[in-house]
């Protein structure tokens, strides 16, 4: 039986976060129905679909009212879902608010959330930039992204993300293109180029041309006790262009799509796995996960209790970690050397391994056309290069239709 009470507060903290994201949103953001953004395009370089499906639709999360409706009918599992989801959502802006402090504590000189007319050819894009920070002839752009785990590489959206940053504030740099606003989403200061913005704000001359400025841009991936920046990222005309073509095709087919134009399933989607899916607002309805009805419920309660041991064993994982890193800590404090320790049951002590050597492939094939050419390099490692047997892999996600319905 669920606590009422407890409940309660769930259902308060949910319908707040619902409330604070839809005013804060509007505010910073404004419509974003109106305009095509670089998180659409970011998504759209990975799935196609799910950037328009979003840009038509949007995001399908629930309204702050039916947090009351389902608490008052009982339906907690709902509120709990909904609570989870905003918590996911709203870390990446917590984390955004300590950098932020970060930031002023160094008297960095920096804009939050600049904002970007990069529109072209009819199509309506707005780029807004989590940080940028300036000085003289120096210019940095930060993108914040939040993580349950640090990832190894980028995921393919985020590097578009940067990229698209970097080439529409290079491309729009000396024309009236640049706007901030402060945190009720007044304008401060529009339409203004990027040198004159930053003259205006902070006093500093910067070049009339971004050919002489040390623009770069970085990543910084953000979890709970952890962090990661990947970087630096340059301008590149190649990356801007496909970020431009992106845009361009999510506007169209939303705009073919809300004029009943063209079917949602025949836009290209993402194929095969991808872990974002699971996040995806549109998946229900996706061809990707075109599903079966199974009329035994002896399935469902196996995969019920597999996701019940999949819980627990990464609660085991997370356990084991935390306290094997309080017993390195404790044998690295106490000052023994290499010396065993003992308890009744065990004895312990802890030493320095080496690190794991890795090839950086991508850097060592760039080398070695520079050598042998690129037609050489591409023999060599088709050469070497070999393929494992096939193999299967389980792929289960909720159903997003009975878990909101």
């Amino acid at each position: 039986m669920k606590n009422i009470k407890a409940m309660g507060l769930m259902a308060q903290v949910a319908k707040g976060l619902l409330n604070h994201s839809s005013s804060s949103t509007a505010a910073q953001l404004g419509d974003r129905s109106k305009y095509v953004g670089l998180s659409d395009i970011g998504k759209g370089a990975e799935c196609m679909r799910a950037a328009v499906a979003n840009k038509v639709y949007g995001s399908g999360h629930p309204k702050a009212d039916d947090i009351g409706l389902w608490y008052r009918d009982q339906e907690y599992d709902k509120v709990t879902a909904a609570l989870k989801k905003q918590l996911i959502l709203q870390r990446g802006h917590w984390f955004e608010a300590g950098v932020e402090k970060a930031f002023k504590a160094n008297d960095t000189k920096f804009f939050s959330q600049l904002e970007i007319d990069a529109g072209f050819d009819g199509v309506p894009v707005q780029a807004h930039l989590d940080f940028v920070m300036v000085a003289n002839g120096a210019v940095r752009i930060l993108e914040l992204k939040s993580t349950e785990n640090i990832p190894d590489c980028l995921y393919t959206a985020y590097e578009t993300q940067i990229y698209g940053q970097l080439g529409f504030l290079a491309k729009c740099w000396d024309q009236p293109c640049f706007s901030i606003r402060d945190d009720t989403g007044e304008i401060i200061h529009s339409k203004l180029s990027f040198p004159a913005l930053c003259k205006k704000v902070f006093a500093i001359d910067m070049p009339g041309s971004v050919q002489n400025v040390d623009l770069e841009g970085w990543v910084l991936a953000l979890a709970m006790s952890d962090a990661k920046a990947f970087g630096p990222y340059k301008p590149n005309d190649t990356m801007t262009r496909f970020c431009e073509k992106t845009a361009k095709s999510i506007w169209e087919k939303a705009d073919e799509l809300r004029n009943n134009n063209l079917d949602l399933n025949t836009i290209d989607f993402c194929k095969g796995f991808h872990p974002l899916c699971d996040y995806c607002d549109h998946s229900n309805s996706c061809p990707k996960f075109t599903t079966q009805e199974l009329g035994d419920s002896i399935y469902n309660d196996i995969l019920i209790e597999l996701a019940e041991l999949k819980s627990k064993k990464a609660k085991l994982v997370k356990d084991i970690a935390i306290q094997e890193d309080q017993v390195k800590d404790f044998y690295i404090n106490s000052g023994i050397n290499g010396d065993w320790l003992s308890t009744d049951d065990f004895r312990f002590n802890c030493s320095e391994t080496a690190g794991r050597k890795s090839l950086n492939t991508k850097a060592l094939t760039a080398e070695l056309v520079n050598i042998l050419g690129e037609d050489e390099v591409e023999k060599l490692i088709q050469k070497f290069t070999t393929q494992s047997s096939p193999s299967q892999r389980l792929y289960i996600s909720k159903n997003k239709t009975k878990e909101l319905s």
